[in-house]
């Protein structure tokens, strides 16, 4: 009975001890469970406390980007106002040059010298292309050609300078007229020279050609324009309706002739009226008519037609250069 006993007492045991082991190994894994429970939530508590830093950090950051932000605004608020107050100060002054653009270009003797230079050049292109008949005409040798070249462009350019002053805006009526004189007695000089190397002869027959200059470029112009195809204009035709020109042109009389150099004075505001010049181009249109009417038994059909648009096309540039001459002197409607 006592070993049956002791049996169940040690079978007890066993079972029991089991039991007490499992329990201490379980209380022993929750205790773990709570440690690392207790860690991480240590861990997220540091996360917190750093996330909340970082959010600190930011609103400080922030805080001092809208100050910078701020201050950069009222910086570039003063920047613009100072470039918006000198740009007007730049309008100002250009709206007190706009009636004479040219003046202050010109103030610059760099800029006069250019223009000088690059009109000396375009000359000698027109004198080599325009005076080349003449030239032939007069039997001159190449030499007497080149020295004829250099006295016709000296003629020229005789008063460029006193030209170029005319548009200065403290030119009055009286002082344009002062300019307009000297620039004629340049331009004689240089004509006493001319008739001198020439004799009376060869320069009469150059005042002759020099007068039909004008009906010369334009047919130069349209020959250019014309080119070398079907519609081309032969020599007879050329020097036909340069004589028919010349003819219309020599009978038709301007109220108002800016064809004229010996007409022109220094008065440019009374002269470049609008109604003056309104009248010149219906003038004009009367014998540019004339033109094409005594051109009928010269040129074919295409070539009157190229003709009689070539001459709109001329007067057209003819009138945005003098419109451009009024506003440069500020002229106004009226004053015939």
């Amino acid at each position: 009975m006592k070993s049956t006993f002791l049996g169940i007492f040690l079978i007890a045991a066993v079972v029991f001890g089991g039991l007490y082991f499992q329990q201490v190994e379980k209380t022993r894994r929750t205790e773990a469970l709570v440690t690392k429970l207790q860690q991480q939530a240590g861990d997220q508590d540091a996360r917190l406390d750093r996330q909340e830093k970082q959010v600190a950090g930011l609103r400080t950051k922030l805080a001092e980007s809208r100050a910078e932000a701020q201050t950069r605004a009222s910086a570039a608020l003063e920047f613009l106002q100072a470039q918006t107050n000198a740009v007007k100060a730049d309008a100002e002054k250009t709206n007190a040059e706009a009636s004479n653009p040219l003046s202050a270009m010109l103030k610059d003797p760099g800029m006069k010298e250019m223009i000088k230079n690059q009109q000396k050049v375009a000359l000698g292109a027109v004198i080599d292309k325009n005076y080349a008949k003449l030239f032939a005409d007069l039997h001159l040798s190449p030499e007497q050609s080149a020295s004829l070249k250099d006295l016709i462009m000296n003629k020229m350019m005789a008063g460029m300078d006193l030209r170029m002053s005319m548009f200065a805006d403290d030119m009055d009526a009286t002082k344009r007229k002062e300019l307009a004189d000297q620039v004629k007695a340049s331009t004689d000089a240089v004509d006493a020279q001319i008739k001198q190397f020439l004799g009376d002869d060869n320069y009469s027959q150059f005042q002759t050609y020099e007068k039909t200059q004008g009906e010369r470029m334009v047919v130069s112009g349209l020959h250019d324009q014309l080119g070398s195809g079907s519609t081309a204009l032969n020599a007879d035709q050329e020097q036909q309706l340069i004589q028919a020109m010349t003819q219309q042109r020599q009978n038709f009389k301007f109220t108002t002739d800016y064809s004229d150099q010996s007409k022109l004075t220094g008065d440019f505001a009374s002269m470049f009226t609008e109604d003056r010049m309104n009248q010149y181009f219906q003038e004009q249109d009367q014998l540019n008519q004339q033109y094409v009417d005594s051109a009928r038994a010269i040129l074919s059909p295409d070539q009157l037609d190229a003709y009689q648009k070539y001459l709109a096309s001329q007067q057209q540039l003819q009138k945005m250069g003098m419109q451009m001459a009024a506003k440069m002197f500020g002229t106004k409607s009226g004053g015939k």
